[in-house]
């Protein structure tokens, strides 16, 4: 048993192979024959004044809380609300007090490490107690046997035994050490653990700085410290945490080389519980928390230190992007946090982002990403801003007031100025937009706002060049196209032009004007209205009012000379008017048009002629208008009549089926056309006769010019020698024949006359009508064909059908060259 147990002392020493108190081995046969270590163990004990007990089994590294040489502490998720703070040593940031201490359990000792503890520095005068004692027993036992050489070797032995024993026991003293630190600190918070409170305790184990002789104890509690404030799962880095953990290091004197030894077997914690587990969720959280530790890893050491001393690509087999990602996220987190404390986004104040900026470089937090927090915040505030505007819009009030919602948009706008004002102050200090917010999809509510934005804004009348700044600007927050943008200003504006319009023709502005025209010009020029546009609001009007007054079914004095003044006050062009009385008049008139033709051939009465007459007249159409209308409706009734003869099976069958269209054109259309052709051939008749009655005029003038002519010669000759008898002769001939001459012109001059009567009476009266015809309908090749067909038939004649399936030829009818002479007109 002595034996056993002193082997199992010897194992322990053997791990501290490096104290400086490790005693020289003896033979084992001293042991055998002499007074066992046990007894000089016994021996220190009572000199301590401690009680023997039964030593305490070693505790496995799983029962103590030890794992892979650090400690399994209980997790601490994240500071309190409410709790206290300690101010950061380089900025305005906090380290939380109250928080559950990393050391919350005790550590078991032996009865030898006990004993090492509670010797403290007197250990080295029971350690010279020991073996004097053995020394003077050896001695006295030795004086016992009355021989010199047992006395020699009796106290030799006994000295050595004491020695070894002594030396097993201050083995002890090394691992009862980082126990004793680990007690001492015992519900503690590191942040008021001093390095004078280290090197207390390891003065009782004779240790002048613990950081250096013993440095595994000293990084056990800084590793218990690290492991506690990494943020679990989804808890974010709160910044406080690199600070920490360099003012703990420097309380404790630990070198950077064995504080990063904890910072990596912390991170070998965290990725042997990603295998373990092998939860995708429990992954996902073990690959955050490792990120946040390599960020507070980095923070902790600085960029440079860092990569030398912390190689996580080598050791975790990760890549720089990885690192770099690891990096970004808390940094920007912490970088979110401090902004939305200070409220430098939303204030935009120049002190309040040089902080920023000052904290981004703090963070080593690059430009781009930066630009990235700061955009998604200035968007969230914007977004907060418009949203309200469209709650507050959305409110049905009597007056339908957006003065509350507009002014939320205002802000909105002025905050963009600043924004895009701002320069170098703070990266992504840009135009906000709603691009990839929770407001782009809503295009309606935006265009709602918009609308209103404007309506309000032209509500003087007048659409100023800030009021235009201020829209270019809101569609750009919106996102909206130029086409839709210019939509819904153009709507405004046009409600708006008719508000001012009406205005104007009730108060007797326009009618007191000398120029309509410039006070229609003005009202465009204020609210940067299209001039088109206007002249389409002023055609819709007019043609609002002749729907008015065409309500009854014709016009009356009255009806025209408002329509006039309409007219004068809208400055309506002619072709204008033109375009309305057709569309609106002429509808009158194109229903009577409708009932006539539809009657067909037999069916057509004069009544039906008389009442299209009169619905011409009570419209006022003028005979153009009224020969386009009927023009429109023949050429229908002509194509029928085409299509109809298409269907017929045999060339003849259309044949007949053309001819009716021939009797229709002659019987119906004819007579309607001369209705409203009359007068322009009557005018046509009249100027004809009035340039003959001209060309009669100037050939009677001429003829009294040379009538005058001849008189004058004849006095003149008259009084020439007799002796020219023959000459004089001759001249009488020549007038005789001159006198003929006039009687024969006076002659053709009633002919000429008479032919221009028959051709009035021609145009007055013509067999059928010209002017309508299909030349624009069919085309050429259909047109002769269809007149082929004809002729043909004109030629053979119309055969009837005969009993038993003969056909008789019916003699031919003249007249049906003279029908196939209107068919190709």
């Amino acid at each position: 048993r002595d034996r056993t147990h002193a082997a199992s002392d010897g194992d322990a020493c053997s791990t501290h192979a490096h104290s400086p108190l490790e005693a020289p081995s003896f033979p084992r046969i001293l042991s055998r024959q002499f007074l066992p270590v046990k007894m000089a163990t016994q021996a220190v004990s009572a000199v301590a004044g401690i009680a023997p007990q039964q030593a305490a089994p070693a505790q496995s590294a799983k029962a103590s809380g030890f794992a892979s040489g650090g400690v399994r502490l209980p997790r601490v998720a994240g500071l309190a609300k409410g709790s206290a703070r300690v101010k950061h040593v380089t900025r305005a940031s906090a380290t939380p007090q109250g928080r559950p201490s990393p050391y919350q359990f005790e550590k078991d000792m032996d009865q030898l490490e006990a004993q090492q503890s509670a010797l403290g520095q007197a250990r080295l005068g029971a350690y010279g107690v020991v073996v004097g004692g053995a020394l003077a027993v050896g001695a006295a036992a030795g004086t016992a046997t009355g021989s010199n050489a047992a006395k020699a070797v009796l106290t030799a032995g006994l000295g050595a035994g004491a020695a070894v024993a002594v030396a097993s026991a201050d083995k002890k003293r090394v691992s009862a050490a980082p126990k004793a630190l680990w007690n001492g600190m015992l519900n503690r918070d590191p942040a008021t653990i001093t390095k004078a409170d280290v090197d207390a305790i390891g003065a009782k184990f004779g240790m002048k700085d613990m950081s250096k002789d013993c440095p595994e104890a000293v990084t056990e509690l800084y590793d218990a410290y690290l492991q506690s404030i990494v943020p679990m799962g989804d808890d974010p880095v709160q910044g406080w945490e690199p600070e920490a953990l360099r003012n703990f290091r420097q309380q404790l004197g630990l070198e950077d080389a064995d504080a990063a030894n904890a910072h990596i077997e912390v991170g070998r914690r965290l990725f042997r519980k990603r295998i373990e587990l092998g939860d995708k969720e429990a992954d996902l959280e073990s690959r955050r928390e490792f990120q946040k530790l390599v960020f507070i890893s980095t923070r902790t050491f600085g960029e440079k230190q860092a990569k030398f001393l912390l190689p996580w690509n080598r050791i975790f087999r990760v890549s720089d992007a990885q690192v770099t990602l690891a990096m970004k996220e808390s940094a920007s987190n912490l970088f979110k946090n401090h902004v939305n404390e200070s409220g430098a986004i939303n204030t935009l104040e120049a002190g309040a982002l040089a902080a920023a900026r000052a904290y981004q470089q703090e963070l080593n937090l690059k430009d781009v990403d930066c630009a990235e927090v700061v955009q998604k915040l200035a968007q969230d505030y914007v977004v907060s801003k418009v949203e309200a505007a469209s709650e507050l819009a959305q409110v049905r009030s009597v007056n339908s007031d957006f003065t509350e919602a507009n002014k939320l948009l205002t802000e909105v706008l002025d905050y963009n100025k600043k924004m895009a004002a701002g320069g170098d102050a703070l990266p992504g200090l840009q135009v906000v937009t709603l691009a990839g917010s929770s407001f782009e999809d809503k295009s309606g509510e935006a265009n709602t706002l918009f609308r209103n934005f404007v309506t309000q804004g032209t509500e003087s009348g007048e659409f100023s060049a800030e009021l235009k700044s201020s829209a270019g600007a809101l569609k750009v927050l919106f996102g909206m196209g130029n086409k839709e943008a210019e939509e819904i200003v153009l709507d405004v504006t046009t409600k708006r032009y008719r508000e001012l319009l009406r205005d104007a023709v009730k108060s007797g502005e326009l009618d007191k004007a000398e120029s309509p025209a410039k006070v229609l010009q003005s009202i465009c020029e204020k609210l940067q209205f299209p001039p088109e546009v206007a002249a389409e609001v002023n055609k819709e009007n007019y043609r609002t009012k002749m729907e008015q007054v065409m309500e009854k079914k014709k016009l009356t004095d009255e009806d025209v000379e408002a329509l006039g003044r309409v007219r004068r006050l809208l400055c309506v062009p002619k072709d204008v008017v033109d375009e309305c009385t057709m569309d609106i008049c002429g509808a009158v008139y194109k229903s009577a048009v409708l009932s006539a033709l539809s009657v067909g051939t037999e069916s057509f009465t004069p009544e039906l002629r008389d009442r299209c007459k009169r619905a011409k007249d009570a419209v006022r159409l003028t005979d153009d208008m009224a020969l386009k209308i009927l023009k429109n409706e023949v050429v229908k009734a002509f194509m029928a009549y085409i299509r109809v003869a298409r269907t017929k099976q045999n060339k003849i069958e259309q044949s007949k089926e053309i001819r009716k269209m021939v009797y229709f054109n002659s019987t119906v259309v004819t007579p309607m056309v001369s209705d409203v052709t009359k007068a322009a051939a009557e005018d046509a008749a009249k100027e004809l006769a009035d340039l003959l009655k001209e060309a009669q005029a100037a050939a009677k003038k001429e003829e009294e010019d040379e009538k005058k002519e001849a008189e004058a010669k004849a006095e003149s000759e008259e009084k020439k020698e007799e002796g020219e008898e023959a000459k004089d002769g001759e001249e009488k001939k020549d007038v005789e024949a001159k006198a003929d001459g006039e009687e024969g012109e006076d002659k053709k001059a009633e002919e000429d006359k008479k032919e221009a009567e028959e051709i009035a009476a021609k145009v007055e009266q013509p067999t059928y009508q010209k002017e309508i015809n299909l030349k624009e309908e069919v085309d050429s090749v259909t047109a002769q064909g269809i007149y082929q067909d004809y002729l043909m038939f004109c030629m053979q004649g119309d055969t009837v059908n005969a009993p038993m399936g003969v056909q008789i030829t019916i003699e031919r009818d003249q007249s049906e060259f003279t029908r196939l002479s209107q068919l190709g007109d």
